[in-house]
């Protein structure tokens, strides 16, 4: 079980899906990230991409997100996140998706102040992803990518819209800010 952290629903127990290397955002990070993203959040239009439990859009729903569209291509993901939504009270602000991530963000209509990605760490291959995010970015929307090591951000990022904005270690992860440029 995790945990919202703040917000109105804050200590709220979430449920993680059953899924083979599913790995859950540290409380740490998670602190860290909204730090980062301050008052960015308030009113904001979210998306969690490989979203898994909905951990990340769900924090951002407590902490005064007004919307937040949830995508992950797992059944067992879907349904984790509907019930999550659903025992915080925010089913009329969310939306669930089962849909491969690049699949959803090449086709939606939608532009978000913020979108979370949180892929497995092991998937570097995420450049074609990352040029089409920058497309649905509302101005002075931010990216919060976590992710592994061994990713090179810069080579990521190379030949889309997206600068860096901030880039944090926490042990195994990385959470690196983007925003368009």
């Amino acid at each position: 079980m995790i945990r919202v952290t703040s917000g109105i629903v804050k200590n709220k127990k979430l449920e993680i899906p059953e899924i083979l290397s599913i790995r859950v955002v540290q409380d740490i990070v998670k602190l860290a990230l909204f730090s980062i993203i301050g008052d960015k959040i308030n009113d904001a239009d979210c998306l969690d991409l490989f979203a898994g439990s909905g951990n990340l859009g769900i924090e951002a729903l407590s902490r005064g997100a007004k919307w937040c569209d949830f995508v992950d291509e797992n059944y067992l993901a879907k349904e984790t996140i509907e019930k999550n939504l659903f025992t915080c009270g925010f089913t009329d602000r969310a939306e669930v998706f089962l849909k491969d991530a690049l699949k959803y963000v090449t086709k939606t209509q939608k532009n978000y102040d913020i979108v979370f990605l949180d892929p497995f760490y092991e998937n570097i291959s995420h450049r074609f992803l990352m040029k089409n995010i920058g497309v649905i970015l509302k101005a002075n929307g931010v990216i919060a990518f976590t992710h592994g090591q061994n990713l090179d951000m810069s080579k990521l990022i190379e030949g889309t819209n997206l600068v860096i904005e901030t880039q944090r270690k926490f042990g195994a992860s990385v959470l690196t800010i983007l925003k368009a440029n």
